[in-house]
């Protein structure tokens, strides 16, 4: 589903990189404005190094889960030490470019940051997040490469179960805008 996994010493890189990334732009704030809630269930899906999922365990709380999926073993593994090492109780991982075994309609909120436009086909992992968000959840994406138009139609294409929230932020041309889609009751 995903063109290829990276490479260890680009996964390096790419962690390094999201060091400064979330210092200029903190993942908490961000997460603040998808609105997840304490005791939700969230599914960071491209979670990478955790960068989104770690502050999220944080957000929901204790009577929350938050579940980061990733094609990348080393990512899963980056994830757990740094699980391990913050004693975070409420987070697991899921190594998948797809299917996430998660039960059908558990999950909140939905993370989908920087990582769309790396999906060879992404209506079935859209799909996914169709099946496994309940009836109003929310699916959150960020994307760099897709502006407001390409997400929008790239979400719309594998199906209509989402509709786009007016998120009042930059205009179409710009990258990088978080769109907020609510799933419609089915």
């Amino acid at each position: 589903m995903i063109d290829r996994p990276m490479n260890s010493l680009s996964f390096r890189f790419m962690s390094f990189f999201f060091l400064f990334r979330d210092y200029f732009s903190p993942p908490t704030k961000t997460l603040e404005r998808v609105g997840i809630q304490a005791g939700a269930n969230v599914l960071d899906f491209g979670a990478g190094s955790g960068s989104y999922s770690i502050p999220a365990a944080q957000l929901v709380g204790p009577t929350g889960k938050v579940y980061a999926a990733d094609i990348h073993p080393l990512a899963i593994e980056e994830i757990k030490k740094k699980v391990e090492i913050k004693r975070i109780k409420n987070l697991h991982t899921i190594f998948t470019d797809c299917e996430t075994n998660l039960p059908y309609s558990s999950i909140d909120v939905v993370l989908l940051f920087y990582t769309l436009h790396d999906f060879k086909n992404p209506d079935p992992i859209i799909r996914e997040f169709d099946r496994i968000l309940k009836p109003k959840g929310i699916l959150a994406v960020i994307d760099h490469k897709f502006n407001k138009t390409k997400v929008v139609s790239t979400i719309s294409h594998a199906t209509s179960a989402f509709e786009l929230r007016d998120t009042g932020e930059k205009s179409d041309k710009s990258k990088e805008t978080l769109l907020i889609f609510s799933k419609q009751d089915s």
